[in-house]
């Protein structure tokens, strides 16, 4: 408050200099012309304020003013505006439309007049780099819609409507443009527009305003927002408004300053107890207490005529431009050496006026800065046959609780305004946080799996609450917004395409249910993010696996082969080792081949008979292993086979089943190339069942939420192949719908600490990771080679092991019966010739030589001694 004190003296001191000045110097007499639109509500009061100026800078160098009218043509406002500049007017004063001053600164771009616009700026800034001439004296719009957006923001409200009255330009549109711009960066939207004319063109105000508000959709927002009006629209507007039950309990009603102002000065106490009970009001902040402004307001009410009106914004603002012109005529008296203008003298403005700091240099675009460089607003609310003040508002700070607070740099600030009396005399915050009225929920009437959504009726025909699974979902959303949303249920018959255009097309709010989200739904409205995630796959039924030849099955046809040719090679070499022990082996070749085929094959069943040969026992022992492991392999594979069931895809050309939504079809027939005549509409659960059984169908395309309650009722099927992802099911909303946002962030958040899930497992039962997985590959049902090849090996080395050996032990056997053989038919031999060789020689010598019978007898005993022992040696040889 400091501050402020000194604020207030600089404000008489600087009055006093700019006097001093005017008088030290004698000014000569600076000629003003104010162009005055006459349909102005303020005009009056704007009028009072400068000529009160005039007197007040008048006493030494005389302000001569010209008030001339405007209208709504730019030509004659042209004309005017020339023949003032005309007339000597150094300075143009604009009060009126912002079109008008348009016309008004295009003249002084011509002529060099320095341009001061007390309208309301409805066009963007960059306007003013065209426009050199022109001062904006006004208050910039753009605070003023921050302040009613942070008024909204504060209390959910996420939906409006928007209300004002327009020029004949249709400029004040562009208010309600920023407006909306506000309203989108707190996450809120406007939901209607209720556009009146300017009231001085219309006969009858009050009709307009009755059928304008019986147009209301009763599902729309009730909260209202009065951006731009005039007393006349303001007076019929609350009437109106009283009438038709909108000023009653659970509505809200903001203003702007045009009608807070005409609380102190329009609008009776009878008339503000009896239709603006609850109103909240914005009014521009401008300190009250200073001398300076009570003088003001005190000659203000004498040359107005009424005690009862205090200055208001816009009558504070022109007795500031004509405060800007004296201190610009000041400024160049003082400095006549320097050759000032008075255009330059008004940019160098910088003093404290009765609306605040009035400094043109800060800014760069012509604007004027507010408190503290910051506009701010005080924030009202009708309460009995009056006001009160609720709380300040300053941009770039937001609100607090009493003036001195926002006078001080680093004061708290509070997150909402003090406690208000709401329309139909309520001290509670109205039960529509969200700002919307009853939405009208669309639901579709006729699902073809009721566990995500079943609309029953009571016998009256009334719609029962609907349940289901996204019904739950919907509730529980509802339960972690930080607002309530009031609505009503309303069925729908007609496919999922046509309710969601129903939402675009306004005649539904929302739609809730098991709702795909596709981008060409997507074009027009807006989805939340998915609570259920959602693909296509094929269901197919299972089928036995019982054929004629199962009993091969275990088995491939290689793994048979290899199995019978190692059986037949076995049987051989039994054959082949036991041939000569194993009595069974005896009699022709076909009896011991059946022999060997049967001792061989009896083995499976473990009931061989004996075998002999250490050979043969080798190769039954390694053989019966591998019987074992064949056999148990056998057993346990065709007990699978027998108890898993045949699953298999639709043949080419088959019929397929789909579920009755359309983008099914399409995806079927144009991403997964089924012929369209292939392609059959089921509607009901119970009908794919009997469809399969009938045989209409060989498969189905389902969404993966569909399976899951179909497979929980039917047990045999199952899904087969790939699942082709889609966008998952999610809720509707009209496009930006700032609803839509609040629900996909609580999706969001559900999802991630489980409470969907939770949902889902109360409510679906079966999972598709249930499902059997089939194989693509239908011989992988048969153990192949692979599997059994080191096996056979193994034996097969075995026996052509044993093979070698006993056929080499057999060699070597024979190889020596053999020598011993040969050797002793030699010795025979030799000793035949040995034996006829000596008899030979023997009787050559007796022939020859007669011998004496003594002699005769010792050689015949030696001979004997020979023959002896030659016989000896013989029989040895025998033996050996």
């Amino acid at each position: 408050m400091r501050l402020m004190r000194l604020k207030v003296s600089s404000v008489s001191f600087d009055f006093l200099i700019v006097s001093s000045i005017l008088l030290a110097f004698s000014a000569k007499a600076v000629k003003i012309g104010v162009m005055v639109n006459p349909y102005l509500p303020t005009r009056r009061e704007q009028e009072v304020a400068i000529r009160i100026a005039a007197q007040h800078f008048n006493s030494s160098s005389p302000l001569v003013l010209r008030f001339n009218e405007t209208n709504d043509d730019p030509v004659q406002t042209s004309t005017t505006a020339k023949d003032m500049v005309d007339w000597g007017a150094e300075v143009l004063i604009g009060i009126g439309t912002w079109p008008e001053v348009v016309t008004l600164a295009r003249v002084g771009n011509t002529s060099g007049v320095p341009i001061l616009s007390l309208a309301e700026q409805t066009t963007g800034s960059n306007l003013l780099s065209t426009m050199p001439f022109l001062v904006q004296m006004s208050y910039p719009t753009s605070d003023e819609v921050l302040c009613l957006a942070n008024i909204i923001s504060s209390y959910n409200w996420r939906r409006v409507i928007v209300i004002y009255e327009d020029d004949i330009y249709g400029s004040i549109s562009s208010i309600a443009t920023l407006f909306s711009d506000a309203l989108q960066a707190h996450g809120s939207k406007i939901d209607h527009h209720i556009v009146f004319p300017s009231t001085h063109t219309v006969p009858n105000v009050a009709e307009l305003v009755r059928e304008k508000l019986q147009n209301i959709p009763p599902q729309l927002s009730k909260v209202f927002v009065v951006l731009r009006s005039s007393p006349q629209l303001a007076n019929s507007l609350f009437m109106e408004a009283k009438e038709h039950n909108l000023m009653a309990a659970d509505h809200v009603w903001i203003v702007s300053d045009d009608i807070t102002d005409l609380l102190d000065s329009n609008f009776s106490q009878s008339f503000i107890s009896s239709y603006m009970q609850g109103v909240i009001g914005i009014r521009t902040y401008f300190n009250q207490t200073t001398t300076f402004y009570q003088n003001f307001s005190i000659d203000f009410q004498k040359n107005l005529s009424n005690n009862n009106i205090e200055p208001r914004r816009l009558a504070v603002r022109a007795y500031d431009a004509i405060h800007v012109i004296a201190n610009a005529v000041a400024a160049r008296e003082r400095n006549r050496n320097q050759n000032i203008t008075l255009w330059e003298g008004i940019l160098a403005s910088n003093f404290l006026g009765l609306s605040g700091s009035i400094n043109f240099s800060t800014i760069g675009a012509n604007y004027l800065p507010q408190v503290r460089g910051f506009s701010a607003f005080r924030v009202l609310n009708v309460a009995g046959k009056s006001y009160k003040e609720i709380g300040y508002w300053s941009k770039g700070y937001g609100f607090y609780e009493d003036e001195e607070e926002m006078s001080q740099f680093g004061s708290r600030v509070v997150p909402m305004l003090r406690p208000i009396l709401w329309p139909g005399h309520m001290g509670k915050i109205p039960k529509i946080p969200g700002g919307w009225g009853k939405l009208k929920i669309g639901v579709p009437n006729h699902t073809t799996f009721e566990k995500f959504v079943k609309v029953e009726y009571d016998d009256s025909g009334m719609v029962k609450e609907p349940q289901g699974f996204c019904i739950q979902v919907f509730k529980e959303i509802l339960k972690n917004l930080n607002y309530d949303v009031l609505y009503e249920w309303a069925p729908f018959n007609g496919s999922y395409d046509d309710l969601v255009n129903q939402v675009s097309l306004k005649k539904f709010d929302v739609a809730v249910g098991d709702i795909t989200i596709l981008a060409k739904r997507s074009v027009n409205v807006t989805f939340t993010e998915p609570f259920l995630s959602s693909g296509l796959s094929m269901l197919v039924p299972i089928r036995t696996n019982h054929t004629p030849w199962m009993l091969t099955k275990p088995f491939t046809k290689e793994v048979w082969f290899l199995f019978l040719a190692t059986l037949i090679y076995t049987c051989v070499v039994v054959w082949y080792l036991e041939r000569k022990n194993n009595p069974e082996l005896n009699g022709n070749w076909r009896q011991q081949l059946g022999a060997a085929l049967w001792l061989t094959f009896s083995t499976l069943f473990f009931a061989h008979g004996r075998v002999y040969s250490f050979y043969t026992k080798t190769v039954i022992i390694v053989w019966l292993l591998v019987v074992l492991i064949l056999i148990n392999s056998f057993t346990a594979n065709l007990s699978s086979i027998l108890t898993i069931e045949k699953i298999e895809p639709a043949p080419a050309g088959s019929k397929v089943g789909y579920n009755g939504d359309y983008f099914a079809f399409k995806y079927l027939q144009n991403v997964l190339n089924f012929k369209a005549q292939n392609l059959i509409r089921i509607t009901k659960s119970e009908a794919y069942d009997d469809a399969f059984r009938s045989g209409n169908i060989s498969a189905a395309y389902l969404e993966t939420p569909y399976l899951r309650v179909f497979l929980s009722r039917y047990d045999k099927y199952t899904v087969i192949g790939e699942t082709h992802a889609l966008g998952g099911f999610g809720f509707v909303f009209p496009k930006d719908s700032p609803l839509a946002g609040d629900f996909s962030e609580i999706i969001l958040k559900l999802t991630e600490d489980g409470t969907f899930k939770k949902l889902e497992q109360d409510e679906f039962s079966f999972t598709l990771s249930n499902t059997p997985s089939p194989d693509k590959e239908r011989r992988r049902d048969s153990l192949s080679i692979e599997s059994f090849w080191a096996l056979f090996v193994f034996t097969g080395s075995i026996s052509t092991t044993m093979l070698i050996l006993f056929t080499r032990h057999l060699i070597v056997q024979n190889g020596r019966r053999l020598s011993n053989v040969l050797f002793g038919s030699m010795r025979r031999s030799f000793k035949t010739v040995w034996t006829m060789t000596k008899k030979r020689k023997r009787e050559q010598e007796e022939k020859v030589f007669p011998i004496s019978s003594q002699e005769g007898t010792i050689h015949g005993q030696n001979e004997i001694t020979i023959d002896i022992n030659l016989p000896r040696n013989h029989v040895d040889d025998d033996n050996i």
